[in-house]
């Protein structure tokens, strides 16, 4: 029997929102198996009250 690796893709993603949705798109991305890396969040902009997240997510094809 031979297995064939499936390909994955690499999606950056910058998200600018409030808390509870960058948390909410959080949750999901780590729940589906793909979030990989996650930064701390930072001010989206010096007159914005909205914050800013950096996530890797890793994408499985079938």
């Amino acid at each position: 029997m031979s297995t064939t690796a499936t390909p994955t893709r690499v999606l950056d993603l910058v998200l600018i929102g409030d808390g509870e949705d960058i948390a909410a798109l959080t949750a999901i991305a780590r729940h589906a198996g793909a979030l990989v890396f996650r930064t701390a969040p930072t001010p989206a902009g010096e007159n914005d009250d909205r914050q800013r997240v950096f996530l890797r997510l890793h994408l499985h094809h079938r």
